[in-house]
């Protein structure tokens, strides 16, 4: 996609990863376990951690998409055993319909390899819904309230290979 980045995040990044997860979260909540509040309280040594271990660890990775020098999308991976599940799946507002979304989440599953490969959608989420189905996940018929607003459910699809 021309002009657009999509790599890891770098470990020095993490003001850069805080602030795009922030932006997420409050453009988005009804999309995410946790909240805006929750996420602002974290101290910043959490927040320098997190792309720590998610630049370089097996277990999990963080992505961002970069428009020039601005950070306009985020996903990340988190390995359980064999099972990986695509987590903070987010594209800019103003960048949405573009292809970005789709980047974000090619590299997610690559990030899995072999795994078995999980995502949660809100009910509400229909966008996100149709961009997952189209890459090739499909519903597993496991339902939960979400945590950060349980009037709401989140589905979980996994990817069918």
């Amino acid at each position: 996609m021309p002009g657009i980045d999509v790599r890891r995040v770098r470990a020095e990044e993490w003001e850069v990863l805080r602030d795009t997860r922030l932006r997420a979260l409050a453009d988005a909540p009804e999309a995410f376990a946790t909240t805006h509040a929750e996420a602002l309280a974290r101290p910043d040594e959490w927040w320098r951690a997190w792309p720590r271990r998610s630049a370089t660890a097996d277990e999990q990775a963080m992505f961002l998409a970069w428009k020039g020098d601005e950070p306009v999308g985020i996903s990340g991976a988190f390995r359980t055993g064999d099972r990986v599940d695509v987590i903070s799946m987010w594209t800019d507002p103003s960048e949405r319909g573009g292809g970005i979304g789709r980047a974000l989440l090619e590299a997610s599953v690559a990030f899995a390899g072999d795994a078995d490969i999980r995502l949660s959608v809100t009910e509400t989420n229909a966008a996100a819904r149709r961009l997952y189905e189209r890459y090739g996940f499909a519903p597993t018929g496991f339902t939960e309230p979400l945590r950060s607003n349980p009037s709401l459910l989140v589905h979980e699809l996994a990817l069918r290979r």
